[in-house]
């Protein structure tokens, strides 16, 4: 399969316009020329890439596969030239980013009308969910992934690490024993995490020893959000563990109690930035990676 990377604006003004003399007209030549383009740009990919009818184009299913493709690659050459050149280059054009839904409540969501603002020009097209996206499949930019990918050929860089603590609400910590027994502890979990509710919880002793909590299942609520579990916490759902850093606000305001804070969980809670692994990122990825590590710092700055 062989195509020219000069058919690609004509083929792009086309799909955004909806029309061939629309698309000639903007681009400032003949009809006849663009026609040709398109012509010869599904020779090349042996696909149909528009349905045509009387009044306008419309992608076909491949063609607006081919069309994400070929805004990106545009996107890339456009940044390359501009980088090459030393030029300042405004950060522009769609970018599609999946979050976890924890993540994306409890720290982006705060700080998105900020990043906006700094840059109008981003299209953001942000996709919440519980499971592990395929950023091949699915065209997305940048991901936040829980924990770290195994065996990917994607790039990863771990944005936050963050340990499991142990929660209870004020008057379920009235109640609890003040020590720290494992098998106790077990039958008092009420709600978890469903990665974990499968799973012994191990943890390291004030000694450095270790000791394993074993979750009941006969009682347990098991939840994908982790918000869900410190909510469920907070109102008076026994004892539970979830990531510190989505109860620092509860345990400031006095809603969540921290529990046994010497026997660290020992089971690993981070989140990871995956990207496709180009050398040379889109501008526009680079600044939402930025924004994602601002404010994900220790004291995140105001990102107005």
């Amino acid at each position: 399969m062989k195509w020219n990377i000069d058919d690609l604006p004509a083929f792009v003004t086309v799909a955004d316009m909806g029309g061939i003399s629309v698309a000639a007209r903007h681009l400032g030549m003949p009809k006849s020329s663009v026609s040709r383009v398109i012509t010869r740009l599904e020779d090349d990919v042996g696909l149909q890439l528009f349905l045509r009818d009387s009044r306008a184009l419309r992608l076909t299913p491949d063609g607006t596969q081919f069309y994400r493709h070929a805004r990106r690659i545009l996107e890339q050459v456009e940044t390359a030239t501009a980088e090459l050149a030393g030029l300042r280059e405004t950060p522009r054009g769609e970018l599609t980013v999946a979050l976890p839904m924890a993540f994306s409540r409890e720290i982006v969501a705060p700080h998105l009308a900020g990043f906006r603002a700094l840059y109008p020009d981003i299209r953001l097209d942000i996709r919440i969910g519980s499971s592990r996206p395929n950023l091949m499949r699915d065209q997305i930019d940048l991901a936040v992934i829980v924990g770290p990918a195994p065996d990917s050929d994607l790039m990863q860089q771990r944005l936050i690490e963050t340990p499991l603590i142990w929660i209870a609400s004020p008057s379920v910590a009235a109640m609890l024993p003040s020590s720290f027994h494992a098998g106790r502890t077990g039958e008092m979990i009420a709600v978890a995490e469903t990665r974990y509710a499968g799973n012994a919880i191990n943890v390291t002793t004030p000694q450095g020893g270790a000791e394993q909590v074993m979750i009941d299942p006969s009682h347990l609520v098991q939840v994908n959000d982790p918000l869900i579990v410190r909510d469920m916490v907070a109102s008076g759902c026994g004892l539970s563990f979830a990531p510190m850093i989505y109860c620092e606000a509860g345990l400031a305001e006095g809603s969540l109690v921290r529990m046994y804070p010497d026997h660290h969980i020992r089971q690993e809670s981070s989140l990871s930035l995956l990207f496709p692994g180009h050398r040379l990122l889109p501008l526009k990825t680079r600044v939402f990676i930025d924004f994602l590590k601002r404010i994900c710092s220790p004291q995140p700055p105001d990102v107005t």
